[in-house]
């Protein structure tokens, strides 16, 4: 039964000369692969369709057992108009689909992890200014994987968050994986806040380096096989 989704691009690979493999996070129906012809007639839709986070729609039987879904009819679902062409913003594009890529497991469904990909890809596309961006991005990401901070029960001179349990102590943990007192302190201030909140937070770029590094570490202690953030390096070079 050919049904229509939404779909949020996850993963392209080049399989030969005019086709692609595709991972797709589907609406209702998890990450799927599937085959594409990468020609560049609207008919198929070209390779061009398939950038990274685009959000698109397509025509698909998802009940045949299959390694490849068809991808039938791809269509742009929601255009975007800045990411392309603003050098930061395709960084940080770059780094969230890297971290879905390597946390997302194959036919992994969950309709509130995509709707939250699907509105902050929009928010990013239309932000003014995006310097908190990926710090935030990445929190909410913990709270989709079921591993998001506790706040503190009590305010305290110093408190230090603990990456292995997830818990704001105020004492140092009795191991390596925790945020100095400084960082986790701007850590408690992101916790439950919305993006226009985060827009116009000032984080030093220090404070927001340890921060990003911070979490990377707190989901690689919560994800058994994430590897590298190899594109984290772009995030340094752009923002020092």
């Amino acid at each position: 039964m050919i049904q229509t989704t939404r779909g949020i691009v996850i993963q392209t690979i080049r399989y030969s000369d005019n086709k692609l493999i595709v991972k797709v996070l589907c609406e209702h129906f998890g990450l799927k692969s599937g085959m594409v012809y990468a020609g560049k007639s609207k008919k198929t839709g070209g390779s061009n369709l398939f950038h990274p986070l685009a959000i698109i729609e397509f025509d698909s039987d998802f009940q045949e057992v299959t390694r490849f879904i068809p991808i039938k009819n791809p269509r742009l679902s929601t255009p975007l108009h800045h990411v392309a062409t603003d050098p930061t913003k395709t960084a940080m594009i770059l780094f969230m689909n890297e971290v879905l890529a390597k946390t997302i497991a194959d036919d992994y469904v969950n309709d509130v992890l995509f709707d939250y990909l699907k509105n902050s890809v929009m928010l990013l596309d239309d932000a003014i200014d995006v310097r908190n961006f990926h710090v935030w991005w990445l929190l909410e990401i913990t709270r989709h994987y079921g591993f998001y901070p506790q706040r503190p029960d009590t305010p305290a001179p110093a408190i230090y968050f603990d990456m292995l349990n997830g818990t704001f102590e105020h004492t140092i943990p009795k191991h390596p994986n925790y945020l100095e007192a400084g960082v986790s302190a701007q850590l408690v201030d992101l916790l439950d806040l919305e993006w226009p909140q985060v827009q116009t937070l000032e984080l030093h770029s220090s404070i927001r380096s340890s921060l990003l590094q911070g979490l990377i570490t707190f989901l690689k202690l919560h994800l058994e096989n994430l590897r590298e953030i190899k594109s984290l390096d772009v995030l340094h070079a752009v923002f020092h």
